[in-house]
């Protein structure tokens, strides 16, 4: 378990999979998400469940659950993706699915407790997030913590019809170093 001043995180219990599910079918929660907008099934939703845990024991992918810290509401998932040992690099993701608990608070400390976790636990150097360059919100939030601009991949996802361009932010351990609590 990670512990946040607000959140604390969980390896994937399969008993939420429709709940997660859910949300990620939810327009108004998957309107900003890279994956896309496609339903995803209930097999589908397995199958992530069963590749995240391969990858957590392949150690190149660690995705957890949010849980609010006083009541143990599950509000959303996020994780380190990509995760690179050698190189040692990953990338996060995070969705706050549950509408009524963001602008909490909940997302900005669930990313910290990630970037603790891959900097201070798994050594990482540098770990990217990426986002929709249309939420400025998640743009605020992510140089808000520190994140630093990268780069734009231009049209590099096609949401609801259109393309859109992916912003590109990173931090680098020294940079952690110097924010950490």
């Amino acid at each position: 378990m990670l512990i946040g001043n607000k959140v604390y995180l969980t390896t994937l219990d399969h008993a939420n999979a429709e709940t997660a599910r859910g949300w990620v079918n939810d327009p108004e929660v998957n309107r900003y998400l890279l994956t896309g907008q496609i339903p995803i099934s209930a097999t589908a939703e397995a199958e992530f469940y069963a590749g995240a845990e391969r990858r957590y024991a392949d150690r190149t992918g660690f995705m957890f659950e949010i849980h609010v810290k006083d009541s143990g509401l599950y509000i959303g998932n996020c994780g380190l993706d990509g995760v690179d040992l050698v190189h040692r690099h990953a990338e996060i993701g995070i969705v706050i699915g549950d509408l009524s608990q963001q602008n909490n608070g909940f997302g900005r400390d669930a990313i910290r407790c990630l970037l603790r976790f891959g900097f201070d636990t798994l050594g990482l150097h540098r770990i990217e997030i990426r986002y929709s360059t249309d939420n400025e919100r998640a743009a605020y939030l992510y140089r808000s913590i520190g994140f630093k601009d990268v780069g734009v991949l231009r049209q590099h996802t096609f949401s609801r019809g259109r393309w859109e361009d992916e912003g590109v932010l990173d931090m680098l351990a020294d940079e952690w170093a110097q924010l950490r609590d």
